[in-house]
């Protein structure tokens, strides 16, 4: 079955010969702001915290989409968003500061190319956000018969930028993760931006809207990565997660390395993954909490460093045929358990999500459920 033009490209297209820019890098863990300490809560007040979530109403904002990339810029204290994707438009280039109340579009000399990314971290030692690779859209001139929207091909990309907030620097090193679809997220006690799992670069087309891959589609990793402001390395570990894309991942509640959870892959036939995982800076560990989250993909993870918690939104999965979904979890570093504010935004996957430590309070911004995809902005505050 063919739909549309068939295009395939290879990531090396993206891909120049590696060349070192100047990038200063300081770390000093005595010079760590105070906003990013939390505040240790035992595991009964935290289980006990209740959660509200608010529809902001802003002037202006990004356009829909999903796949953005999203981060706290804890120097700058505003809220970074990049990029994206919507099947009118396909890819975003743009970059939108939020500061709590409105977005306002910035416009930097130099930018990453348009992709679809989750993958934006502050990363404590350079003081600068860290975005890692993508897919870039291309129209293939066809349609989707289903739907009559525009058909895409896609290509992955295995770059570098670092953002400090005012202009976009392509970082180009010899050695870095070329995957896409990679969970990414901040180690606060080392400092380290953290990456784990995705899918390994390759030649890839899509035709339609993720209606057909091509057969020569890449494997799956398990490998993790760590980024120290200047270099990436990547780590020999025996145990870790098994192989997969779109897993969520945050700091861990008391600021000890990463917690990971679900994803889409696994041993044997790819599916929806409910495991949990915490990376301590040197070594992955499995946790079974006695409650967990529904398996799923594309789900939001944030941790809430004022409360010491992480949180869980939505996501593709759940039982019998995968669908949206729209429910809020609370883990305290062992359990997981369940809240239902009284207002929550629509059952989603692909959103975008992070923690503003200036104000304490989580961002959600779009994604996309049943309707399509969407531009909404949400806060969501914890008290108790």
């Amino acid at each position: 079955m063919v739909i549309g033009a068939l295009e395939s490209h290879t990531a090396g297209a993206y891909c120049a010969e590696a060349r070192e820019p100047s990038l200063e890098v300081s770390w000093n863990k005595a010079k760590r702001h105070p906003r990013q300490r939390a505040r240790k809560k035992s595991i009964a007040i935290a289980m006990n915290l209740s959660a509200d979530w608010t529809r902001v109403e802003t002037n202006d904002t990004p356009s829909p989409r999903a796949s953005a990339a999203i981060a706290f810029d804890e120097v700058r204290a505003n809220v970074v968003l990049f990029g994206g994707f919507d099947v009118s438009q396909g890819g975003h280039s743009d970059t939108w500061i939020f500061d709590g109340a409105d977005w306002t579009e910035a416009d930097p000399p130099s930018r990453p190319s348009d992709r679809a990314t989750n993958n934006l971290c502050w990363c404590p030692r350079s003081e600068r956000l860290v975005l890692v690779t993508g897919v870039r859209f291309s129209r293939t001139g066809g349609h989707n018969p289903l739907t009559g929207e525009p058909a895409w091909s896609k290509q992955n990309l295995c770059d570098t930028w670092i953002f400090d907030g005012e202009n976009w620097q392509e970082l180009r090193r010899s050695q870095y993760p070329n995957y896409v679809h990679q969970a990414m997220a901040t180690d606060l006690q080392s400092g380290h931006v953290i990456v784990s799992g995705g899918i390994a670069a390759g030649p890839k087309t899509l035709i339609g809207v993720f209606l057909l891959r091509d057969r020569r589609e890449s494997p799956l990793v398990d490998d993790t990565w760590i980024f120290n402001g200047e270099n990436w390395l990547e780590l020999d570990l025996k145990a870790r997660p098994s192989h997969r894309q779109f897993a969520a991942m945050s700091s861990c509640p008391d600021e000890r390395g990463v917690l990971l959870f679900g994803g889409h892959g696994g041993e044997g036939k790819p599916q929806h993954l409910g495991d949990t995982w915490i990376f301590d800076g040197e070594n992955w560990q499995e946790i079974h909490p006695p409650i967990s989250p529904s398996p799923r993909s594309k789900a939001m993870l944030a941790h809430d460093r004022l409360s010491g918690t992480v949180i869980l939104f939505g996501g593709h999965g759940g039982e019998g045929k995968p669908q949206h979904l729209g429910d809020t979890w609370i883990f305290d570093g062992e359990n997981w358990q369940e809240i239902h504010p009284p207002i929550s935004p629509s059952p989603r996957q692909g959103a975008c999500i992070t923690y503003d430590s200036m104000k304490g309070q989580i961002v959600l911004f779009g994604g996309k459920d049943a309707n399509g995809y969407l531009n909404d902005t949400w806060i969501l505050n914890l008290s108790g």
